[in-house]
């Protein structure tokens, strides 16, 4: 199987995953919850087993591959989601690229999937709890999928774009991915107040 059928395979079955484990960990979130943490919400044991099977899916610990294969990205998506050397960020007015970075956040026509940044973290949920250090700083994502051992905030946006919402990363001087980091560091200092 070739690296981007491969690519295209896992982001299917993340996919899939996420369809219906997010919606079922919303409903089981509404009608109680057991587990919480310093920062709030935990995942109940369920659905901690649907991320754990879906993070092997994604990692190709799924039925049916071939040892060797799910090594995470490509090597092109790994580069795509990395600063670019000389990195200059879009530069415009926070108070209004924070408000356009909402109405991103709850895109879904972002994603190639349906998902959108609300799909997983609404109201602070999903978040790990090193999503509350200062960036750049280690992210296991980054690392398992991206071979990354830290990233900054605005990678950290270029990994989910690829990643659980399967999607191109963002032009890396676009107000879209400055208006997307500016809101995530607003997420970020609420989270950190928690």
């Amino acid at each position: 199987m070739n690296t981007d059928s491969h690519r295209k395979e896992l982001l299917r079955k993340l996919s899939r995953n996420l369809m219906v484990s997010v919606p079922v960990m919303t409903v089981v979130a509404m009608a109680g919850v057991s587990a919480v943490s310093e920062h709030g919400l935990g995942l109940i044991p369920s659905a901690e087993a649907a991320q754990g099977e879906a993070e092997g899916e994604a990692k190709g610990e799924g039925e049916g591959e071939a040892e060797g294969e799910g090594e995470g990205a490509s090597e092109a998506m790994k580069e795509a989601v990395r600063r670019p050397e000389g990195y200059e960020p879009y530069d415009g007015d926070a108070e209004s690229l924070a408000r356009k970075g909402e109405a991103l956040f709850n895109d879904t026509s972002l994603s190639s999937n349906g998902l959108s940044c609300a799909t997983c973290h609404t109201n602070g949920a999903g978040y790990a709890d090193t999503f509350s250090n200062e960036y750049p700083h280690f992210v296991a994502m980054g690392k398992s999928d991206f071979g990354m051992d830290k990233v900054h905030l605005d990678e950290m946006v270029q990994i989910c774009m690829a990643a659980p919402m399967a999607a191109e990363p963002l032009d890396w001087d676009s107000e879209e991915l400055a208006a997307l980091t500016e809101y995530m560091r607003i997420e970020q200092e609420k989270f950190r107040k928690r």
